[in-house]
């Protein structure tokens, strides 16, 4: 009897297993939140008042006590020191941050006129003017003043958060004394000058945020985390004031 044929497989019938073949990629997890919880940040920094708009009203009374009365608006620059804090809730609400800063400082109006320019007085201005600048040089006039906030998130840039929101800033500050009517001997007058700045302001700032207890990138962080946060950015104001602001201070979430 003769040997059956068997025909040759064909590699069709038996593919060979390519060695180079690459396991499937894992799927990628659903984006998981940087931030879980109630946030909340306490911090400390400087406000930079590049233009600031201040309005002014001089009191003056006279030896014979007769009074007079000014008013009028400069601008100028200055700076506060400033502590603050701020609360985002979590849930639907975690892109709105509340918050204030309590200011210290203020314009500077040493060398500022309390006279309108080409007002007629029964007094040396120069002499006013002098004196109103001595006493501002001593110590800031102006009171502490908390100026609060409200942001919302609206994106991110180089891993930074992007905020948006409004800030009210109303503060005043006085200056009084006695100044020499004309030349050196002569009667003092009195005076008392009152400063307010008073400005609604666009407010946009970056944050970014330093985790102790940091996780990998692809787990959802603890709700308890403790950092440091760092922020920056600009107040612009309806009056055209301008302030640039830098904060850092602690962040706890939970």
């Amino acid at each position: 009897m003769g040997v059956p044929f068997l025909p040759s497989l064909s590699h069709g019938q038996n593919p060979r297993k390519d060695p180079q073949q690459r396991p499937p990629r894992p799927i990628a997890p659903p984006h998981l939140p940087a931030q879980q919880g109630f946030r909340f940040t306490a911090t400390a920094g400087l406000n930079f008042i590049a233009n600031g708009k201040y309005n002014y009203n001089t009191a003056v009374t006279m030896p014979d006590g007769s009074a007079t009365s000014y008013s009028g608006a400069n601008r100028t620059s200055g700076g506060t020191l400033s502590l603050g804090a701020a609360a985002t809730p979590p849930g639907a609400l975690r892109r709105i941050t509340l918050g204030f800063d309590l200011n210290f400082g203020g314009l500077s109006v040493a060398g500022q006129r309390v006279i309108p320019t080409g007002s007629d007085t029964p007094f040396s201005q120069n002499n006013l003017n002098s004196q109103v600048a001595a006493r501002s040089l001593v110590s800031s006039q102006w009171r502490p003043f908390v100026s609060p906030y409200v942001e919302h998130e609206i994106g991110s840039i180089l891993q930074n958060r992007l905020r948006l929101g409004y800030e009210y800033f109303n503060t005043a500050a006085t200056n009084s004394g006695l100044f020499p009517v004309g030349q050196r001997g002569s009667p003092n007058a009195t005076y008392s000058v009152r400063f307010l700045q008073r400005s609604h302001m666009i407010r946009l700032s970056v944050h970014n945020d330093s985790w102790f207890d940091d996780t990998e990138p692809d787990q959802a962080p603890p709700k308890r985390r403790t950092g440091v946060v760092q922020e920056a950015g600009v107040l612009i104001g309806t009056d055209a004031s301008l302030v640039v602001f830098v904060r850092v201070g602690p962040v706890w979430t939970f």
